[in-house]
């Protein structure tokens, strides 16, 4: 599915802050390891060790890398279940800014059941127009 292997651009962005973080946790990480084997006197093997994975694991942006991916899949996967078709990530990822959809004559984002449920007419009655587009 193309909406699966292309990135949105949160998706992007997510990996572009996970580049630059992940290094910068694992050197914190590493200098923490490091001041307390050096400083730690008793035990500090053990200690330097806890800490080290304690900061892997809380600040680690793994989360991060692993969820937006997550996310896009099932939330498309879902969409898929009940009908809604997506044509690529980047179509996901604005779609929160439509206000408005227009539909065509077909009927195409429809049940399969067009109907008109408005009219609006600018200089025309509404039973002039139905009568026209009745007769055509």
């Amino acid at each position: 599915m193309e909406p699966q292997g292309s990135k949105a651009p949160i998706q992007k962005l997510a990996d572009k802050i996970a580049s630059i973080f992940v290094p910068a946790v694992i050197g914190i990480a590493t200098l923490t390891f490091i001041s307390w084997m050096i400083f730690g006197g008793e035990n500090s093997f053990i200690i330097a060790l806890i800490s080290f994975v304690a900061i892997l694991i809380i600040a680690c942006p793994c989360a991060l890398g692993l969820a937006t991916p997550t996310a896009l899949m099932v939330g498309t996967g879902l969409g898929a279940r009940k009908g809604i078709l997506i044509k690529n990530g980047e179509s996901l990822d604005v779609a929160h800014k439509v206000t408005t959809i227009v539909l065509d004559k077909t009927g195409t984002i429809t049940e399969g059941n067009p109907r008109v449920t408005n009219i609006l007419t600018n200089e025309i009655s509404e039973t002039e127009l139905l009568s026209l587009v009745s007769s055509v």
